[in-house]
């Protein structure tokens, strides 16, 4: 394995920085830029938009990369639900979620399906796992290349040209799985036809890690909030992806309820969250200077 390979699996596989309350996620992240690196590329890796990681570095969004270039940004996410071992998959947030030992374990990006071939929810559990897999292509996927005037594929053996990558888990919601791909640039994006794509080296890593028999969850949970260890309120909201009529008001509002925090909040702030639906954790206690960060 090439040394900045496993270098990156090692900086994957860090441990995950939580509050006392291990409802949230809180790193602080330093991203060296490396070869081939450009804005979509690095979003799928640090999961954030680059508009946000080129503003927290006071840099020109649409400027040239620097290799060896430093790029700091504080990594915060709400965990959407816990289980006592397993996955889940939040799709408005694009991260998948491991636990083991009801704690979470580590979090990876994925691209989910896009608003026009949505990934479905629900209970799941790997049944095969496959590597070097060849795609066969549905026929829905055919019917599409011939609308599109290319060339229609029956199969795609493994090799570079596999949009599969190396390697397959296939889970038993009907035609979905989680796999590498030949796309990196597509991660933490929704450009999928339902599967839920990894980057290379995270694939490679749930290959040899998660077992056949895992059980897990695909979710669609837009609106988040937790109250940290020192009794502050934050809230994660995301636009609705997939134009489910989520009712943003009603949801966090029952989010607070679960809280017992309906009295602990600033209106205005949870009204700007709401507005913005960018994903950002937001502290929404009353009382407190607003600030917002990912």
């Amino acid at each position: 394995m090439k040394p900045f390979k496993l270098l990156l699996l090692f900086l994957l596989a860090l441990p995950v920085a939580l509050y006392a309350d291990e409802n949230i996620i809180e790193k602080d992240i330093v991203y060296t830029v490396v070869k081939g690196d450009y804005g979509e590329t690095i979003e799928g890796k640090i999961g954030l938009s680059w508009r946000y990681i080129a503003a927290a570095n006071s840099i020109n969004p649409n400027a040239a990369l620097e290799i060896g270039q430093k790029l700091k940004v504080k990594f915060r996410r709400i965990i959407p639900m816990m289980l006592d071992n397993g996955i889940v998959i939040n799709i408005p947030d694009r991260t998948l979620y491991r636990f083991a030992d009801n704690k979470l374990k580590d979090y990876y990006f994925i691209a989910a399906g896009k608003p026009t071939w949505q990934t479905n929810l629900g209970d799941f559990t790997i049944t095969i796992k496959a590597k070097d897999p060849t795609w066969h292509v549905p026929l829905s996927i055919q019917k599409e290349m011939e609308e599109n005037g290319q060339d229609v594929l029956i199969e795609v053996p493994p090799g570079a040209e596999n949009p599969l990558g190396r390697y397959w888990l296939q889970l038993s919601i009907e035609g979905l799985g989680l796999h590498g791909t030949n796309a990196p640039q597509s991660i933490y994006k929704f450009r999928s036809h339902g599967c839920m794509r990894l980057r290379p080296e995270v694939a490679e890593l749930l290959f040899k890690e998660v077992p056949v028999g895992t059980k897990g969850k695909i979710i669609y949970e837009p609106v988040k909030a937790a109250k940290t260890s020192d009794g502050r309120i934050l809230v994660e909201v995301y636009k609705d992806f997939y134009k489910r009529r989520i009712n943003y008001n009603d949801k966090i509002t029952a989010r607070l309820k679960e809280l017992n925090a309906l009295n602990m909040v600033d209106p205005d702030k949870v009204k700007e969250a709401i507005e913005k639906k960018d994903g950002l954790v937001r502290d929404v206690t009353v009382g407190q200077q607003p600030v917002s960060t990912p």
